[in-house]
């Protein structure tokens, strides 16, 4: 099933109108995301961080709403400042957000600290891992888009949510 059909299909497939088709392996020398579901924890965040950089790719940081994006730069120059990030939202300027998502694009940061514009179909073949802060705000097709965001590469995924400590 593809991302761009699955609120529909899903939706079909769960009323009994059609059948619900299930892909249970990766594509030939790509390997399955791994998901990691856990309260926010500043240290897992860090070496997740810090593994995708050390090995040479980047990542993604998503939050649910502009507003959660200055609390998430703080605690990025504050526990992991060897990471360098670029902030990228739907209401920059067109001119501007295409510059930040070239730079991002051409490695010039480790992370890109967004909204969920990228569950719009951002192909970042180096981003192999996606932190997503209070992912208790998201949606599943939220969800879902923003982990293909991460496509399926060769080398290993990691796909991580955070809940705030006080969420359950």
């Amino acid at each position: 099933m593809s991302r761009t059909p699955i609120p529909r299909t899903l939706q079909l497939a769960l009323t009994g109108v059609r059948e619900l088709s299930i892909i249970a392996t990766p594509p030939v020398d790509r390997l399955a995301v791994r998901t990691f579901i856990s309260p926010f924890d500043d240290v897992l965040v860090r070496e997740a961080l810090l593994r995708e950089r050390y090995r040479g790719g980047q990542s993604f940081y998503v939050c649910p709403r502009i507003d959660d994006i200055e609390e998430a730069s703080a605690f990025l120059r504050q526990h992991v400042p060897e990471v360098k990030f670029i902030v990228a939202h739907g209401q920059l300027a067109a001119t501007e957000l295409e510059a930040r998502m070239a730079a991002f694009y051409d490695g010039q940061y480790d992370v890109l600290l967004s909204t969920a514009i990228v569950e719009s179909g951002l192909d970042i073949p180096a981003a192999n891992t996606l932190i997503v802060h209070r992912a208790d705000m998201f949606d599943l097709v939220s969800s879902i888009n923003c982990a293909a965001a991460l496509g399926a590469r060769k080398s290993a995924l990691m796909r991580s949510s955070r809940f705030p400590p006080t969420a359950r």
